[in-house]
């Protein structure tokens, strides 16, 4: 049957095709399956070599990376291994100094300590060139006592915390960049701030703050937070150290693992948050590690105590939280600095047990002193008598050695060594990986500062400011009412100054009645700073229901806020000067509602939202 079926097709082919028909179809069938093998050769050939072209350069930029790492880290351990107790206890602390020059006290203080670093406040920092000069004399006593520069560190986070005034933009502070709500604003202020920092010799910077605040009795974080999400903290706080960490003053996150659910200042007593660590991973922690995964390389530590994950320590002196959540849970491998040493939390509460001693076991690399003098050699006393009796060596570890080296890795990551380095002075005797550490550096700079070229603007504090304003209880439509239906009885000269450039009357408050005789304005506009001032805006707007009375506030707004339906109350959470005429400019010029307020208040202790 299947013979028969045979001839009857080869019939069927023969009579409707020519003989030369057949074989032509079937070179052409045998000749495109000859090219299909070969394009797929070809095609596989040319993937191989993308492949290659895509990974290799990628696999040689790690090697090259480890390469680097490695030499840093050799060169950490070479500085450690030759450092005499003396200088290894005197690296981990970092201490202060009196005043705006290098006198006998901060040379006595370099001398003795051996310092890895040096906190300055407001008292040390006068003009720039003061703040320069000051640095350098710093520096440069430090390299002859100790051979080693050190880390220059100040609290800078904007707002209400600005140290140096002199040099550096007067951002507004966390709280406002939060409200915000741009991470590239965040990024922005983070890379210009870190950048005129270590341009005037500071290389070290106590910022961005990532405690959640939301606890609106918090008296000591407040508007130092960056709002009261997860979400809100990590958005700008991750911006923020990000570009901070390219501006060359190595920014810190702070404080870990969290400051914000208190209503105790630990400056002044022992704050005590009883959540477990669950609790803790589903808010407080959250913008800590999604930071550490961002690559932070310095964390703050909080004094205060966690009963549900170490019932005797607070975090500062405590194993189970530095080292067993923060380097062992959440893989940090950076530094991690203590808040100051001198606190009421740690010097009341654990003076008789060497707290220097416990925070060096418990993981931290640096211990912060915000004194001179007694208070620092007693504390250098106590690491170094702890060293000689063998207290830090763990099996084969040297907890005190792994922590100077930490820091100086720090140090030498961030170009602070190379800064001071003799080897820029001859490079002819260099070694090849001697010679890629200055292009190294030397290209990291003129990054930094084509990187400031391409985002700094005059306009950037004040668009951040404008960006950050906020209002309580309802949206604010500015333009509902127009200025000349608008009574301005406004305190301070950057409220003054701007009504007087845009010819606009500004009434004392005791003239507020007479002129709302003339029945011809429909708005108010205050200004407040404290709790009474407040009121005061709440009482004339319970007295004229009909008028709309507006409070610009520069304050906290963690007070008791009246929810009047003609009452709005406008927030900038900083007392800076773009922030205070970005309040005005609100009322005055702008042409789209002021979104509300974002955060847990004290009025309903409730998420505020748009009704």
């Amino acid at each position: 049957m299947r013979h028969a079926v045979s001839k009857s097709l080869k019939r069927i082919i023969t009579r409707t095709c020519p003989k030369e028909f057949v074989f032509t179809e079937l070179n052409v069938l045998i000749s495109c399956q000859t090219m299909i093998r070969r394009f797929l050769f070809v095609f596989l050939l040319l993937l191989a070599f993308l492949t290659a072209f895509y990974y290799i350069p990628s696999y040689q930029q790690e090697l090259q990376a480890d390469g680097w790492d490695g030499y840093l880290e050799s060169q950490a351990k070479a500085i450690v291994d030759k450092m005499s107790p003396e200088e290894l206890a005197g690296q981990v602390i970092h201490v202060a100094i009196p005043g705006k020059t290098l006198d006998q006290t901060a040379e006595k203080e370099i001398q003795e300590i051996l310092p890895g670093g040096i906190i300055l406040f407001g008292m040390n920092l006068g003009t720039k060139q003061e703040i320069l000069k000051l640095n350098f004399e710093l520096q440069k006593k430090s390299l002859e006592a100790s051979k080693l520069p050190l880390l220059i560190s100040v609290d800078q986070e904007g707002g209400r915390v600005l140290r140096v005034k002199d040099g550096v933009t007067q951002f507004p502070g966390a709280m406002a960049l939060g409200q915000a709500k741009n991470a590239d604003y965040a990024y922005k202020v983070g890379f210009v701030t870190s950048f005129q920092l270590r341009k005037l010799g500071l290389n070290f910077v106590f910022a961005p703050d990532l405690d959640i605040n939301n606890n609106p009795d918090n008296p000591v974080i407040n508007t130092r937070s960056l709002g009261s999400t997860p979400e809100m903290v990590s958005k700008a706080g991750i911006g923020y150290e990000k570009g901070a960490r390219l501006g060359g003053a190595i920014p810190t996150i702070k404080h870990f693992p969290g400051h914000g659910d208190t209503n105790v200042d630990s400056h002044l007593g022992l704050p005590k948050i009883d959540k477990n660590l669950e609790e803790l991973e589903k808010m407080e922690l959250i913008p800590f590690k999604e930071s550490i995964e961002q690559g932070a390389e310095v964390v703050m530590s909080a004094h205060i105590l966690y009963p549900k994950l170490d019932p005797n320590l607070p975090a500062t002196l405590s194993s189970k939280i530095l080292t067993g959540i923060l380097r062992e849970r959440m893989g940090f491998k950076g530094v991690i600095i203590t808040d100051a040493m001198e606190m009421n939390a740690i010097s009341v509460h654990y003076k008789d047990s060497d707290p220097g001693v416990l925070a060096i076991l418990a993981g931290a690399d640096i211990l912060l002193m915000t004194s001179w003098g007694k208070t620092t050699r007693d504390m250098r006393d106590q690491v170094l008598n702890a060293y000689k009796k063998g207290t830090f060596q763990k099996g084969e570890r040297d907890l005190l050695k792994e922590a100077a080296f930490r820091q100086i890795l720090l140090k030498l990551k961030h170009g602070i060594i190379y800064e001071f380095s003799a080897k820029k002075s001859n490079p002819k005797s260099l070694s090849p990986m001697e010679e890629k550490e200055i292009t190294f550096f030397q290209d990291q700079i003129a990054e930094r500062e084509k990187i400031f070229l391409e985002i700094f603007s005059p306009n950037l504090n004040t668009d951040v400011s404008r960006a950050s304003i906020v209002s309580f209880p309802e949206t604010f439509v500015p333009n509902s009412v127009k200025p000349e239906e608008t009574i301005f009885a406004v305190k301070g000269k950057e409220f003054e100054g701007v009504l007087a450039e845009k010819n606009l009357a500004n009434a004392s408050a005791g003239k507020i009645t007479a002129l709302l005789k003339e029945n011809k304005f429909k708005r108010i506009v205050l200004t407040s700073f404290s709790q009474l001032e407040l009121d005061l805006a709440a009482g004339l707007a319970k007295r004229y229901p009909a008028l709309e009375v507006v409070c610009l506030h520069y304050g906290t707004p963690f007070l008791k806020l009246n929810t009047l339906s003609n009452l709005k109350i406008l927030f900038s959470f900083s007392p800076t000067v773009e922030s205070k005429k970005a309040l005005l400019y609100s009322v005055v010029e702008r042409t789209t509602p002021v979104p509300v307020v974002d955060l847990i208040l004290k009025s309903s202790n409730e998420k505020t939202v748009v009704k």
